[in-house]
């Protein structure tokens, strides 16, 4: 009896078991569908590069007297600024005056007795030889004379243009030598700022110059979060030796709020963008793109962060390149669209990045 007892205990537990699976069985859980996505990067910061840049003089002399003599004045100093026309240096004139008088005076003589010839000429009294070699001495004598007139002025060494002392090379009374350095000026209202752009780009420096209302921007070590404009100067179409590199040249204002001298670092953002490249198509993979079978419009579908779902967005698609299908318009920079998995896409369904693994 107790055999019997245990096995109809047994069957009456395993129907009560089976008779509870239909009940859990019934609750269905739908899965988030993982999907591939891709980035609308926007085309123009695209091509905005950061150069190291040096800043130069935008106008730099090695001042030199034309003439040998002693330095009587020199009263500048390093980092002075002069205005244009100004003494900057002197030197003893003594010489140069002497040359000039004695000049002068073989010049009046010569030319007293041209005036003498020139008579005797009319009078036939001389001839036609000797009145031309008389002329000819005069205009000699005039040239010594202008010659020593120069000499003169060329004791004293004026500033060619507004600008800074930028080096004192000589000391006051030293003799120097005629074309010898004395003073390094340099013109600094306007500061230059040079980069070196590698041989790919270089060719897009004249889209920049086509498009000016792109200005670049430097910014100083003393003020990294300040940024100056800069408009384009001129650029080399010759290599820099020793790399593949072209320099280009920008020019600012001196800074009201910085002093900025030549030779320091700084760096330059330039925009190497044509003026109508914001117009420029996207380029997304085809399996990034479908028919919509109600109007037979092209779709994409567009990732929201917020609520994790897609929405289709109808889009305007260009010419088939190898790397992907322009699309002409309908996506903007930033948004986040599926490139892979939108077969079994809707409106407001739920999904998730895909993660790359190893291997896959």
């Amino acid at each position: 009896m107790k055999t019997s007892f245990s096995t109809i205990t047994l069957v009456l537990l395993a129907s009560l078991i089976s008779g509870c699976n239909p009940a859990t069985s019934n609750v269905i859980i739908d899965p988030i569908r993982p999907v591939k996505l891709m980035t609308i990067d926007n085309a123009v910061s695209k091509q905005t590069r950061v150069f190291p840049a040096k800043v130069e003089a935008n106008q730099e002399a090695n001042l030199s007297f034309r003439i040998a003599g002693q330095v009587i004045a020199l009263p500048l100093l390093e980092g002075q600024t002069v205005q244009k026309g100004e003494l900057l240096a002197q030197l003893d004139d003594r010489d140069a005056q002497n040359a000039l008088l004695n000049r002068e005076a073989n010049y009046d003589l010569i030319h007293a007795d041209f005036k003498r010839k020139t008579q005797l000429l009319k009078q036939k009294l001389i001839s036609q030889a000797e009145f031309d070699s008389a002329k000819a001495e005069l205009k000699s004598s005039r040239a010594a004379l202008a010659n020593a007139q120069d000499n003169v002025s060329y004791t004293q060494l004026h500033a060619p243009f507004t600008g800074t002392i930028a080096k004192r090379i000589i000391n006051n009374h030293q003799i120097v030598q005629a074309n010898q350095a004395v003073l390094t000026l340099q013109k600094n209202a306007t500061i230059d700022v040079v980069i070196q752009v590698p041989e790919t780009l270089a060719a897009s420096i004249k889209d920049y110059d086509e498009a000016r209302a792109r200005l670049a921007q430097i910014s100083f070590s003393a003020k990294p979060n300040h940024h100056y404009p800069v408009t384009l100067k001129e650029y080399s179409t010759e290599v820099t030796p020793g790399s593949q590199t072209y320099a280009a040249t920008f020019s600012l204002k001196q800074p009201e709020d910085l002093n900025v001298f030549p030779g320091m670092s700084a760096e330059l953002t330039l925009d190497l963008v044509k003026a109508d490249h914001s117009r420029s198509p996207i380029l997304l993979p085809q399996t990034a793109i479908a028919k919509r079978d109600s109007d037979n419009a092209s779709i994409v579908w567009v990732f929201n962060e917020d609520t994790q779902t897609v929405h289709a967005s109808i889009v305007s698609i260009g010419a088939v390149h190898s790397k992907g299908i322009e699309v002409l318009s309908g996506l903007k920079p930033g948004e986040r669209i599926v490139v892979a998995g939108i077969q079994h896409l809707s409106d407001d369904m739920k999904v998730k990045a895909l993660r790359w693994q190893r291997g896959v």
